[in-house]
């Protein structure tokens, strides 16, 4: 039988050891490193008055070369990570062996002898300096994991708008794309372009629109539902993805936007920032490039028929 059917078929065996034991001494601490409940010898060895419950861990053990106590986790199944500690009063040496547990940490620590031997010495130092090195890897691992986040986040953004840049939309579109055709869903897809752009920029300069166009992908971006991807598609020119939705929802789309751009009065009266949209739905065959020239030769139709105004696509 192995030892740890033992231990599971007969723990009350174990704990009672360990409770008598004048070797190894277990402790449970709570999330600040508390000490709840300790059993062993340790009480005696520090020459305490009564049993350490309530103490920090750091008043009893003192890491070697680090500035506060931290503890190095082992785990259950894959291994053990040993630390060294000494007692903060005599100096003698304890190996701990730590884990995290529902209410904090079990500590289970063994004497190992005097600090004046200079072998264990150097195994302490070690390792606590590979825990040191582990605890650092860490934190770079975590810095480089948001930092690649990061990154990849500002690939895919325009920075003016905040919406997703034309490449990032056009990779997103695909991926809806192939499940639409795998499970023959709805999908339309909405390209609106500013009204009169350039007279925007030659009459209030390109400061103002700039905003225009920030404040133009902002409140596209509130009106769409949560599954809806809008993006910049380029200049002055914004498209959005909305999946499951025919052709008349997405006309409602334009009609929200509209009317909210309208109480924005973002231009000096009597002028007015007005858009114009074309819209159109996914038909079996279509691909990216089809679907969205469906809605860009729309978009011209809206044009064409004076602006501020949105047409859905007819062959």
């Amino acid at each position: 039988m192995q030892l740890i059917e033992i231990v599971r078929q007969y723990p009350e065996v174990l704990a009672q050891f360990l409770d008598i034991s004048g070797v190894t001494v277990v402790m449970i601490l709570d999330e600040d490193y508390r000490i709840t409940s300790c059993y062993g010898n340790l009480t005696h060895e520090i020459n305490l008055p009564r049993n350490p419950v309530g103490m920090d861990l750091s008043s009893l053990l003192c890491p070697f070369e680090e500035d506060s106590l931290s503890l190095a986790l082992s785990d259950f199944s894959s291994g053990v990570v040993p630390q060294i500690f000494q007692l903060c009063n005599t100096k003698d040496m304890y190996r701990c062996y730590s884990y995290k547990i529902d209410s904090g940490y079990l500590v289970l620590a063994d004497n190992i002898g005097s600090s004046e031997n200079s072998v264990l010495q150097s195994m302490a130092h070690l390792n606590n300096e590979l825990s040191v090195m582990s605890r650092e890897l860490s934190k770079k691992n975590r810095e480089l994991q948001q930092a690649n986040a990061t990154i990849t986040e500002l690939s895919r953004t325009d920075q003016l708008t905040g919406l997703a840049n034309r490449s990032y939309f056009f990779e997103r579109l695909g991926e809806t794309l192939s499940l639409t055709q795998r499970h023959n869903l709805e999908l339309a897809v909405l390209i609106a372009d500013i009204d009169h752009f350039k007279r925007v920029n030659d009459t209030y300069g390109h400061g103002v629109g700039d905003e225009v166009l920030r404040v133009f992908g902002t409140i596209i971006a509130a009106d769409c539902r949560y599954e809806d991807f809008p993006g910049r598609y380029g200049g002055e020119e914004f498209v959005v993805m909305l999946p499951e939705t025919s052709v008349s929802g997405t006309q409602s789309l334009y009609y929200r936007v509209r009317d909210n751009i309208i109480k924005q009065n973002m231009l000096t009266s009597p002028d007015v920032v007005t858009f114009s949209a074309g819209v159109a739905g996914y038909e079996h065959g279509d691909t990216q490039e089809s679907l969205l020239k469906k809605a860009d030769d729309a978009l011209y139709e809206a044009k064409n028929n004076g602006r501020d105004q949105c047409v859905v696509y007819s062959p």
